[in-house]
């Protein structure tokens, strides 16, 4: 094919430069067109990821997402801090009964409060929630199904704004929110959480609170029960 081709000096952006030297015009246009589709396809996935709710809907109520979570563990030291929660529940042999990122939920309301979703607790509560976690593993889960923690750990700010009294089990964390996963019904949940905290009786420390819902507390920090304010 000639120099003077048609389709040469298309193809050519410097047609008068020698041809060892001679600039693809369609490789040029293709390499831009496809960092331009790169460029989007990244603009598009920030824009889904902005739109990502930080939470999951469990049984109508909001629980701080893992990724919510992750950037919990970006701030400060909280990723060595929560490491530290983590060997302790282990070495009380209580690591694998949920999620150390369930125990310091603060509760569903962040949102609306304007909160962080996660708070850990001093180091010098940690073993409070030994006995709550052994409850649940060995008592509250085998009787009802699995559950999802709704609040675990509540820090003094996050309690004002509920106006809970200072006496609030969750900020002594010793006290866990919770929800069944299963399809048992209000009415069987109650009967069967009623049974257990009567079965266990005092010594067990089993503080229990119900209300109109699926959501449930439980503490081991005085035998007691009451109906839950929904």
């Amino acid at each position: 094919m000639s120099e003077g081709n048609s389709f040469t000096r298309f193809r050519t952006l410097y047609p008068h430069q020698p041809p060892g030297r001679r600039t693809n015009f369609v490789v040029v246009a293709s390499l831009t067109l496809l960092l331009a589709g790169v460029l989007a396809a990244l603009w598009l996935w920030l824009w889904f990821k902005s739109q990502e709710k930080p939470y999951v809907e469990t049984r109508g109520y909001r629980i701080a997402s893992e990724e919510s979570f992750e950037s919990f563990l970006r701030s400060n030291d909280n990723r060595a801090r929560v490491q530290a929660l983590s060997d302790y529940l282990r070495s009380q042999g209580i690591g694998e009964v949920t999620a150390v990122s369930d125990l310091l939920r603060q509760g569903s309301e962040w949102l609306e409060i304007e909160k962080p979703p996660f708070s850990l607790p001093p180091q010098d509560q940690w073993p409070k929630i030994v006995a709550t976690l052994k409850l649940l593993q060995e008592q509250i889960v085998p009787l009802i199904g699995p559950v999802a923690v709704v609040t675990g750990f509540r820090n003094d700010s996050y309690n004002r704004e509920l106006e809970h009294t200072d006496k609030s089990r969750h900020r002594a964390f010793c006290a866990l929110d919770l929800i069944p996963t299963s399809h048992i019904s209000h009415g069987e949940l109650v009967e069967e959480l009623q049974a257990l905290h009567a079965r266990l009786g005092p010594e067990s420390n089993f503080g229990l609170g119900l209300g109109e819902g699926l959501l449930f507390h439980i503490d081991t920090c005085g035998y007691r029960s009451w109906q839950l304010v929904d």
